[in-house]
């Protein structure tokens, strides 16, 4: 029987399967993982005896149809080539590199390709992961791609070309919105007696509990801001400043973030 294979155990890849391992959707005994760095996977060899590790990415390819790289950009064109060779037409490829697009890979790969934008949220089972599949991949083989991450999340499947803003809405906005956090909690410790570890407790649960509202109550965010600004208060003088200053933030924001995509993937385009 073939096993599910993954190359590489970094942060992102020990973050996805280990979801797929603590959410039951895959066994232990049906993954073999290879990396470099062997000391990376002596606690997930404790945890789970039955995986099979190995250091030679062919030993993957050859034991698995399914075949996640979890791998740096600079890193996925040297494996690609390594393993290429021992595919075979049942072969299907899945990849985490944003900037990479599917032509970058099936340039060197013509096979099955799955392209994959996951969030640090998956580590809590939140989330969405974004998710586009090439025309090789078949309609099974998308579904049981979909079970895997629904495993760890929510999955969102999507057109190659809304990858860039796709990303920056999911997987770049933890940090996005926990710089902001940070800011408010430090502004708000500096104008009151409160100091910064209270101030980020108070917004921390703050925001876990308005994330609540939105999601389990599904009160949408309109309502929840009329729910709280009464006309003529506090909060709706606060939200006139909000209103003047954060579109361009984020317009700016954007605007940054899409040029730096187009910039990597020029650079990507040169080397593939």
């Amino acid at each position: 029987m073939k096993k599910i294979g993954f190359i590489g155990y970094g942060n992102m890849g020990r973050v996805i399967l280990d979801g797929f391992l603590l959410s039951g959707v895959l066994k232990p005994h049906e993954v073999i993982v290879s990396t470099r760095t062997r000391s990376k996977l002596n606690d997930l060899k404790k945890t789970y005896p039955e995986i099979e590790i190995t250091y030679d990415n062919r030993s993957v390819i050859l034991k698995s149809n399914l075949l996640f790289l979890f791998i740096g950009t600079s890193d996925v064109k040297g494996v690609l080539k390594e393993i290429s060779e021992f595919a075979s037409e049942n072969t299907h490829i899945v990849y985490i590199s944003a900037a990479l697009t599917i032509d970058n890979v099936y340039g060197i790969f013509n096979g099955k390709i799955t392209k994959v934008m996951p969030s640090l949220t998956s580590k809590v089972f939140e989330g969405v992961t974004l998710i586009c599949h090439n025309f090789d991949v078949t309609t099974a083989e998308a579904k049981y791609i979909n079970i895997l991450f629904n495993s760890i999340g929510e999955v969102k499947i999507i057109d190659e070309q809304d990858f860039d803003v796709g990303a920056e809405i999911t997987s770049c906005a933890p940090a996005f919105i926990s710089r902001i956090c940070k800011e408010f909690a430090k502004t708000a410790s500096s104008n009151s007696g409160f100091s910064i570890e209270e101030t980020e407790d108070m917004v921390i649960k703050t925001l876990y509990g308005t994330s609540k509202l939105l999601y389990e109550k599904n009160m949408g965010f309109d309502k929840l801001v009329s729910s709280v600004a009464t006309k003529g208060g506090i909060t709706e003088e606060g939200l006139k400043v909000l209103d003047k200053e954060i579109p361009k933030v984020f317009n700016d924001l954007f605007c940054t973030t899409i040029k730096k995509h187009e910039i990597i993937k020029r650079e990507l385009k040169q080397l593939y």
